[in-house]
């Protein structure tokens, strides 16, 4: 049981939200740390977001997951904010402590840790495709950590200039670019690339749909990666353990990222297992 007479709070806010599996991984997750906290899912439309979080801080809500739309409205409102998310510009995660707001990116850090399972992530060559609020945060994490040169794959690379520009000028990263993916021909992928994430929303609930790449020049020494959780076992996935290559699932990375919060907000550790399996229970994997 609590010691202070009030409970220990965090929640998720964002809008969509029905679906998502984070209340009931963290529910888990509390009760395997036997933590008498509680976890609660808030359907919050944009024009809302900032009489959310007064009513978080007035509440004293320990933690907030933040969900899309919200990931760079929220900046604004935060008081001290991690350099993956300032640069990146999303904020995945907010503690709350003496009334005020620190926000991070757990995703793209999520990513990071997996990675150096296998090796220091210092120095290699990284390929993401897609230019969205994930792609922006792992490139952020991975530049800041020494990355030795990122490719962003998008169909618009205008839109990601920005970011590439800023990653070269506050990062360690010397060597950061953006190419288009063409309408029908398919971007090859060969030896040269030591890490390839698929950051797209390719996958999700299409498991077989395959991205817009030729992977027939794909080594084994390549660590791939994909963001899409639901199902973990997507295309890319698929082709990648064909070839023998290190694979990092789009279902270890939600729970990763997941934890990673868990434990900025309660100093304890997360048992990743039961996160694991409670999400594979709400979404019948």
């Amino acid at each position: 049981m609590t010691s202070h007479p009030q409970q220990d709070v965090c929640c998720l806010i964002g809008q969509p939200i029905a679906g998502n599996p984070t209340q009931y991984m963290l529910e888990k997750a509390f009760d395997a740390a036997r933590l008498d906290w509680r976890f609660l899912t808030f359907e919050v439309p944009a024009l809302d977001l900032e009489g959310a979080l007064r009513g978080a801080r007035i509440f004293g809500f320990n933690g907030i997951m933040i969900a899309p739309p919200h990931r760079d409205a929220v900046i604004p409102y935060l008081q001290e904010i991690g350099d993956a998310a300032r640069i990146s510009g999303q904020v995945n995660c907010i503690k709350q402590a003496e009334g005020k707001f620190f926000g991070y990116n757990t995703e793209g850090r999520a990513l990071r840790q997996l990675l150096e399972q296998t090796g220091t992530v210092k120095g290699l060559k990284v390929t993401i495709v897609g230019a969205g609020r994930i792609a922006r945060a792992i490139a952020a994490e991975l530049a800041l950590v020494g990355a030795g040169e990122i490719r962003i794959l998008c169909r618009r690379p205008e839109k990601i200039e920005n970011l590439t520009q800023t990653l070269v000028a506050e990062t360690p990263l010397t060597h950061c670019f953006a190419e288009a993916l063409a309408g029908d021909s398919l971007y090859a992928i060969n030896g040269d690339f030591q890490v390839l994430i698929n950051a797209t929303p390719v996958g999700p609930n299409q498991p077989n749909e395959r991205l817009p790449l030729d992977l027939d020049g794909l080594e084994k020494h390549t660590i791939v990666a994909d963001v899409a959780f639901n199902p973990p076992s997507t295309w890319l996935m698929k082709e990648a353990q064909e070839r023998g290559c290190r694979t990092v699932d789009g279902l270890t990375l939600l729970v990763e990222q997941a934890a990673l919060a868990f434990e900025i907000w309660t100093g304890a550790s997360a048992d990743r297992q039961a996160m694991r399996e409670a999400v594979e229970e709400f979404l019948v994997l």
